[in-house]
């Protein structure tokens, strides 16, 4: 069983407190699981408590982008729970993200559970096929998308090309109007929490700087 925590960074005594809770529950679960902790006060590196190995990420790796949009959204999220996640590879999770708040009840970091459940849907799909009638199962399990970067240039850069992918046009053909699609995509998702996000989204679109900043004005002028 692999358990990686970084005992050396300091972090609110509530995360501290739920790494006892989260190294049991990966062994209740077992080898298809994974339980990781995030504290929230530092999204870049955010990683600080892996129990597990299914997404392959370390300490110190950032919050995902699923994440990273519900808290910009929401100062007291709620929590997100039994969501199904693809990865890249095909396997499929079956993920909650519990949000963990400190005594002032501010959301300070969560801890995130993903249980692969391929093997599963494997076998469910051959029983169903075995005992199949007439009558279909509906499948009602809310979908979510979610990232699972190993560093937040990563993240970053997945933001970018879904923001890229709404206007589906190549940089030097972008108009004034893609561009400002593009930056209120990354903005509602929390793109420009990450440090240096202004100078990496401003060299990939070929404006300066401080046109991002005014094309963020823009929009929440507009807002």
């Amino acid at each position: 069983m692999r358990v990686l925590e970084a005992e050396s960074r300091k972090v609110d005594p509530a995360l501290e407190n739920i790494k006892g809770i989260a190294k049991s529950l990966h062994q209740i679960l077992g080898e298809k699981s994974e339980i990781i902790i995030h504290n929230l006060k530092e999204p870049e590196s955010s990683v600080i408590f892996i129990a597990g190995e299914l997404t392959d990420r370390d300490l110190g790796a950032p919050v995902t982008d699923l994440v990273l949009r519900t808290i910009k959204h929401n100062s007291d999220p709620a929590d997100l729970l039994n969501y199904r996640i693809e990865t890249a590879d095909g396997r499929i999770f079956k993920s909650s993200t519990i949000f963990i708040r400190d005594d002032q009840q501010q959301v300070v970091g969560c801890l995130c559970v993903n249980y692969d459940i391929t093997e599963l849907l494997m076998a469910k799909n051959i029983l169903g096929n075995f005992t199949a009638l007439t009558k279909k199962e509906t499948n009602n399990s809310s979908s979510q998308s979610e990232n699972f970067a190993k560093n937040v240039d990563e993240v970053l850069t997945n933001l970018i090309e879904q923001a890229k992918a709404q206007v589906d046009k190549p940089i030097p053909f972008l108009t004034k109007e893609d561009k400002l699609k593009i930056i209120e995509y990354l903005e509602q998702r929390g793109a420009f929490t990450i440090t240096k996000s202004v100078d990496i989204v401003a060299e990939d679109l070929k404006v300066s700087k401080y046109t991002i900043y005014n094309y963020l004005k823009e929009i929440k002028a507009a807002d």
